[in-house]
This record gives structure tokens, sequence and C-alpha cells, in this order.
């Protein structure tokens, strides 16, 4: 009861504490302007020269700092690219339509900030370096879009909004950012559209009285590169997805979007906390209320318990327990252990029929055990069962519980519950209970199966296929090879088709996977029409299977004809140069490089360029 009372404590500390400590780190780890840490470290005189362009007024992402120097998480992005690739920057900071002017004229190679669904030309954009929101900012909060009706909304000169959206208001452009949201303040529009974390830095650093609220859609900001350097977008690409494996972009955001952006005030971070604040609160008096609950059910059954020791002499006491017990367990022995001796409250043939009456009873557990158990098993079962050290390790506990598989029975549960002890607290009788569990662990294992599997495809699922990684990486294995599928044209199938005939598609490929590999390799759906292979070891044919899986490819037809495409990426852990068990982002890195190019040619054979795409 004692250790119920700490625990009960601990939980009253913690549950008032954790609030109290969360909004304090609120405040301690956020506001303080970054440093750039990482710097163009290329200074070989012969090197190529990266010519980049950027908003000046577009902080967190690019802005200059208190000491007049370029900062923000595009610098620092931009400094990791470079580096990556062997070249100097050369980053000019200008107005945003002077960045695109600069582009298009060829004078610079990349323009930094471009939404991955802007319509900006003479560039193909990289894929999105994080994730922000375009949100309307004004003097009151807003919760419907529908607000803007009939009002002046300030947005950037030559933004995508103003075309994309007709909310029936009044558009109205300029330049900067910062001057879009002083407009507000000073009367001459009522709302503007502006990136979330763009806006809470210009409000908090100009300090307007504005309030950034409803979000108008998710915002993917990239980088744009200019039309014709291909190879350079190409390598940029792969740059970028190994940054975001190796956790940098992660840590860029963390840095200058996350931490950077919010405004540091105890009023502002307990509106912005107010939801965790309530919902944490409420789930704290319920967790209060179910514990107090608990301790007092606890402190019940410690007096319960307590009672049935001082009245455990009698008779008829103790058969009303054993019979209660009775209809829970399968079999109850009270064993004596200063006696050594056994009563049999109740049991099933399976251990009757081993049970000598004849002999001790350590010796008449041990057989049972011994021919009830599976052998795997027999060991621990006989070691769980040994009486001799039963007073040890009952010590300072009233119940032992073990799970054992049993030959007839199936997955059983053994207990030894503590029924008396002497006036000094050592143990004198116990019950000994066992009770089957089969049921329940075969429901566990159902679970776990089909948490490893994907629903439609009947392939192992994403999970699967990062433990399966995880294992490799514990082996060491230096052998494995990688193979990334992904189906072209899925998206237009469900568009044009229907997603029936998209399923057919991704049902198809599963099927094909396992025919073609299911011998020597693991199948994997990691994504909606991506796939991934895994083979542990070196096959020396594996052309064979490739030509395999394209003949079935091929030959696949669906509903109506239906016909199947797709693009296919290899790579082998012998490809990396001293290759370790650390490094199978690489391969998976260059598998998916491959398969992109498969899938770029299969669109150029087919005279589609995707980069307009978006």
């Amino acid at each position: 009861m004692r250790k119920i009372k700490i625990v009960f404590i601990i939980f009253l500390l913690i549950g008032i504490g954790f609030p109290i400590v969360f909004n304090v780190k609120q405040l301690s780890n956020i506001g303080f302007e970054p440093k750039v840490e990482i710097k163009n470290t290329v200074t070989d005189k012969n090197a190529k020269v990266l010519r980049v362009v950027a908003d000046y007024d577009f902080s967190p992402y690019t802005f200059i700092d208190k000491n007049g120097n370029k900062s923000g998480f595009y610098v620092e992005l931009i400094n990791e690219i470079a580096n990556r690739l062997n070249m100097k920057v050369e980053l000019s900071y200008l107005e945003w339509n002077s960045c695109k002017t600069r582009i298009q004229n060829k004078n610079a190679d990349l323009i930094l900030g471009l939404e991955i669904f802007s319509d900006a030309q003479g560039v193909q954009k990289t894929v999105a370096i994080n994730a922000d929101k375009l949100v309307v900012v004004g003097k009151n909060s807003i919760n419907n879009i529908c607000q803007l009706q009939n009002k002046k909304v300030g947005v950037m000169s030559n933004t995508i909004i103003s075309r994309w959206f007709d909310m029936n208001c009044q558009y109205v452009e300029f330049p900067t950012n910062s001057i879009l949201l002083e407009q507000i303040e000073k009367g001459n529009i009522d709302f503007a559209i502006c990136h979330n974390s763009i806006a809470r830095k210009i409000i908090e650093e100009k300090k307007l009285d504005l309030i950034p609220s409803v979000a108008l859609m998710n915002s993917f900001p990239t980088i744009g590169v200019r039309e014709e350097l291909h190879d350079l977008h190409d390598v940029i690409n792969s740059i970028i997805i190994q940054m975001n494996y190796d956790g940098i972009l992660q840590k860029l955001t963390d840095k200058w979007i996350v931490n950077y952006t919010i405004k540091r005030s105890a009023k502002e971070v307990f509106r912005l906390e107010k939801r965790f604040n309530i919902i944490y609160s409420s789930l704290f008096f319920v967790m209060f209320l179910l514990a107090n609950f608990v301790y007092l059910y606890c402190k019940q059954q410690e007096n319960e318990y307590q009672k049935n020791l001082t009245y455990q002499n009698s008779l008829k006491e103790q058969n009303n327990i054993f019979n209660c017990l009775a209809l829970v367990y399968n079999s109850i022995y009270l064993i004596n252990l200063e006696e050594k001796t056994s009563k049999q409250i109740c049991s099933n043939e399976t251990i009757i029929k081993y049970k000598n009456q004849k002999s001790e009873i350590a010796d008449q557990m041990r057989n049972i055990f011994e021919n009830t158990v599976l052998a795997c098993d027999v060991d621990r079962a006989v070691e769980f069962t040994n009486l001799n050290s039963l007073v040890t390790r009952m010590m300072n506990t009233d119940i032992l519980q073990a799970e054992f598989r049993g030959k007839i029975l199936g997955w059983f549960s053994a207990q030894f519950i503590a029924a008396k002890r002497d006036e000094f607290g050592k143990l004198v009788e116990v019950l000994f209970t066992t009770k089957t569990i089969d049921g329940i662990k075969r429901e566990q294992e159902q679970l776990k199966i089909l948490s490893t599997y994907d629903e439609m495809t009947k392939l192992f699922n994403r999970r699967s296929y990062s433990e399966k990684l995880n294992e490799l990486k514990n082996k060491n294995n230096c052998q494995a090879t990688i193979i990334i599928i992904d189906i072209n044209q899925l998206k237009n199938v469900n568009d044009t088709l229907g997603h029936h005939f998209g399923d057919e598609l991704i049902c198809g490929i599963a099927e094909i996977l396992s025919k073609t590999f299911k011998s020597i390799a693991s199948c994997y759906r990691i994504g909606g029409d991506e796939f991934a292979v895994i083979i542990e070891e070196t096959i020396s044919n594996i052309d064979e299977y490739e030509k395999k899986l394209y003949a079935l490819v091929e030959s696949w037809r669906g509903s109506d004809g239906l016909k199947m495409a797709i693009s296919f990426g290899m790579a082998n852990a012998t490809e990396i140069e001293n290759f370790t068990s650390d490094r199978y982002e690489e391969i998976i890195a260059l598998a998916d490089k491959r398969m992109y190019q498969d899938k770029k040619r299969f669109y150029q054979n087919l005279g589609i360029d995707r980069r307009r795409s978006f």
C-alpha cells in the first residue's frame, strides 16, 4: 500500500508539473535569432560558381540579420547544397520580382523561395523543402475565408493567389511582405495573405498589432532551377532527399521555422497552447479521478487481503475462496512449504495423470511440467516451480506469474499466490494455479500478423519494411540488394477511369512482385503506388528476375484491357564504397534515384513533361 501511495503522489507531481514545465520551455527556447552555422567552405579558385537569387524580405527564410549579414533557413540550406556540389555560392538579395527577372534572363542559376505550385516561367522546381501555410492576417481573427468578401486583401506582386482564388474580394499587390503587412496597420487594406512563419516574424519585429488566423492552404517552399539546367536539377533533388535522410532538413526547420518564428511572450505562448492546456487539464482531471478510484480500490483490496489472511485458518472461509478461484482457474493447489504437502482444490485430467501422491510435492510438480510443457519451455517451467527457491523469490511479492506452452492445453498461465506468512513475514503456504490463455495468445499473434501486412495487397507493409532495414543493419549485411518500383500514370488512371482501376493496378503489381521475387526476397508496399523488394543475399542471375518482372508487367491486363507500366530502380550494397551497416539509406537513395530516372525516360518517351504537372 505504501508503494501505491508513492506512485499516486508521483502521478500528482508529474501531472501538475508537466504543463508548467511545458509552457516554461516554450518561453525559454524560442524567439532568439539563430546564427548561420553552415558556411560555404569551397575555396578552390577554379571551382564553379552557383549563382543564387533570393527575396531580401522573406524572414525567416532569407533576410538581413542585425549585424548586416545574409541569414535565414535558405542561406544554410544553399550553403550545404553548394558544399556537396563542390561549388562556390554567389547569393544575391533582391526584391522578389527582380529575382524572377534575374532567373528568366539567365543571370542566375537558382531562385530561392518558390512555391511547389508556382507558375513561374523559366524554372524547374525541386522537391519540397519543408511545409508551411498561407494564412489570412488582419487586425482581427477570422474563422472562414468567406469573411474576405468585399474586403481589400493584400498579396505579393505577381502571385498566383489572386488568379487561383476568386473570393469576391479586391486584391491589392505589394512588392515585399513587410510593406504588405504594414498596409493593414495603416488601414489601407483590410487583410493580407502571407506565409504563416513570415507573418509571425514581421509582426514580432515591427511590433504590429496583427493576428494570423485561418489558413488558406498548405504551402510547400521549393528551389527553382533554371529551366535548361536539367542535370543540376536532378543532382539538387538527390541532395535534398539525402539531407532529409540525414536529418539536416528537420534540424534547419526546427531552428528557423519552429523555434524562431513563435512570438516570445507569455500571452502568445498561452494563446498558442490554449488548446493543449485545456485538453491536458481535462484529461488530467479525468485521470486524477481514475487514479483516486484505483487508489481507493487498491486500499480496499489491501484491507480485504489482510482480512482474508486473518481468517485463512478457518476452513469454511478457505473453501469459499477456493471455490471462487476454481471458477477462474483450470487447476488450483494449496501448497504447504514447511510440511512439503499439497491440497488439490481443483485440477484437470492432464495434471492428475502425472501427479504421484506418494512422491514429494516438489517432485510431483517437476514431473507434471516435464510431461505437459513443450520441450522448449521445460527448463524455464521447472525453474519457475522450484519450491526450494520460492520463499526467497516471493520475499517481497505476493504473486509470481509466468506463461508456458503446453502440449495439450496450448498456452497457459501459471501463478504462485501467497496464502499465509508467519509472524516474521516468511512464506508458509501458497496457492499454485494454472489458467488457459491459448485463445488470447492466438488473438495477439493474429493482430501481430495483421499489423505487418498491407491489407489491400497482402504484401508486407511499410512498418515491416522499416523493421527489415533495422534487422539488416544489425546483421551488417554487405550483400543486400534493394529494388524500388513505382506504378506509372496511376494518378491519371484514378482521375480518368476511377480508383477501382487504380486499385487493380496496385493489386496487379503486388501479385507480379510475389510471383517474381517470393522465392528469393521480401516484397513490401511502402506507399500508395510505391513498392520495395529486399534481397538479403547476392543473386548471380538477378537480371533474369528483372526480365521476368517486366515480362509479367507487359502481359498483365486488367478490366477493359487496362495495361500496366512501372519504373524500376535497383541498387546493391557492393556499389557503395566502404559500405557499413549504418549506410542503408544510401542504397535506398541510389535505387530511388534510378527509379526516378527510369520514370523520367518513360514520360519522355510519351512526350510528357512532368515538371509542368505542378
